[in-house]
């Protein structure tokens, strides 16, 4: 189960959209519901805030922030390699 501060820390990374990155991450895995179906962003939102619990969805939210931290970090050095250029 995600706890308060976690989510807290989450939402910091994430900047508010995780859901579409945590469903793509899903469905790379081929994990699918109960019902041999694709889960919803709905429910990844459950999860996140935990409402409910789910390892594999857990897991997902988890891979989609570390992702999105590195992305973040690479763009951060991106800009400050930019601006240390000297024209």
């Amino acid at each position: 189960m995600i706890t308060e501060l976690e989510q807290k820390e989450l939402k910091m990374i994430f900047q508010g959209r995780y859901s579409e990155d945590v469903l793509r991450i899903l469905k790379n895995k081929s994990i699918l519901n109960r019902n041999g179906e694709h889960h919803n962003a709905q429910y990844v939102r459950m999860i996140f805030q935990g409402i409910r619990q789910n390892l594999d969805i857990e897991a997902a939210i988890w891979q989609a922030a570390k992702n999105r931290k590195q992305k973040l970090a690479l763009h951060k050095l991106h800009k400050q390699k930019i601006l240390n250029e000297k024209s």
